[in-house]
């Protein structure tokens, strides 16, 4: 849906009354962000709790100081303009169809003579309209997995398995021999270097680091270092869509770069039907969804990365079994799709085994 087509379903409502009556909020609870500045001459009642897309959302209107009067009112959500009008109103209803998954700030701006006069703010966020679907999986095929990897990144590209490993001293970018779990190029990160998620586009694996704000990108197949690029924020999983990158920070945000400058190109929060989803790690695009390792879980959590609804989860519980731990073992991650097989290949941190799986909703389970 396009700009023009989702901010058309908002609309002004004016009611009669010629006074508004000044009520002091201070006290209310609300999970959202009020940015009302104090000097204002109206406010906006918070909206408490998270709202279901497609709901319209009333954003009620209190004048403070009725001895202002304005010549004119700008409105708008995230920046983008809603219309302009004569008068101030008590309400203004928001219709959130099509509306991304998270935070929208509402802005009221009263002008008079040209100049702008009073400004208030408040923020709604948006939730799933749908339950998310589940999925359990069953085991395709086992291989052997390097214990010694604190596996962080696993890709798939061109008949070859890709992974990006962690841990300072220990992080690499290599290329695998899948069969066998042992490593055929091996590119180690200098030790200042804690190592995070991979992803390959137009034939260049990318790698980010955790709190060094700094990736690198490698050509394929040797893995030639080519690049450093860096980045404001924490680096955890990281895939691509729509060539641009797409990485996590370990929030519910997804956040778009692009590859010549390495600048953003958008932010997407990830929710579903209740509350916002984070811990978002390692990352992979399939078929026009995201699937991430909820980080510390044995959840795989799967989204739309356009909207940041989540679609589904999938148990990964008991994939490998106590009986099979060498006792080094950390959490699961590692999500490798394999489009030809239509399989999921995963894995975890120091795991000793790497397995072919195919999900399966839970109901024909």
């Amino acid at each position: 849906m396009t700009t023009a087509r989702f901010f058309t379903h908002f609309v002004f409502i004016s009611l009669l009354t010629a006074e508004l009556s000044c009520g002091d909020k201070k006290g209310q609870n609300t999970d959202n962000t009020d940015l009302l500045s104090q000097r204002a001459a109206f406010s906006i009642q918070p909206i408490v709790g998270a709202r279901k897309q497609g709901e319209e959302i009333s954003f009620d209107v209190e004048k403070s100081d009725t001895s202002q009067a304005f010549d004119s009112v700008k409105v708008d959500i995230d920046g983008i303009s809603l219309g302009k009008m004569d008068k101030l109103s008590q309400r203004f209803v928001w219709s959130s169809v099509g509306a991304k998954m998270g935070s929208h700030i509402f802005t009221i701006r009263a002008f008079r003579k040209g100049i702008e006069e009073s400004t208030a703010s408040q923020t709604v966020f948006i939730r799933s309209d749908i339950s998310p679907a589940e999925y359990g999986y069953e085991i395709v095929k086992t291989y052997p997995h390097n214990p010694e990897s604190f596996t962080q990144g696993l890709e798939w590209f061109d008949g070859q398995l890709y992974e990006g490993t962690g841990l300072n001293g220990k992080s690499a970018a290599m290329a695998i021999h899948y069969q066998t779990g042992t490593a055929t190029i091996r590119k180690e990160l200098d030790k200042s270097y804690f190592g995070e998620g991979i992803t390959i586009l137009g034939n260049k694996l990318y790698q980010i680091t955790w709190q060094n704000k700094k990736g690198f990108r490698y050509s394929l197949p040797e893995l030639k270092l080519e690049k450093e690029f860096s980045y404001p924020t924490d680096g955890w999983g990281l895939t691509n869509f729509s060539n641009h990158l797409a990485m996590s920070d370990g929030s519910n945000k997804l956040y778009m770069l692009d590859t010549s400058g390495f600048q953003s190109r958008g932010m997407v929060e990830v929710w579903d039907n209740k509350n916002p989803i984070d811990a978002l790690n390692e990352l992979e695009f399939v078929n026009g969804s995201i699937f991430a390792n909820k980080y510390q879980t044995d959840t795989l959590v799967e989204f739309n990365p356009v909207s940041g609804k989540v679609i589904g989860y999938v148990d990964l519980s008991n994939l490998l079994p106590d009986k099979e731990r060498l006792g080094n073992e950390d959490v699961l991650n590692g999500i490798a799709y394999h489009p030809k097989e239509k399989l999921f290949y995963v894995t975890g941190k120091n795991w000793p085994k790497l397995f072919a799986i195919r999900l399966v909703r839970k109901s024909s389970i």
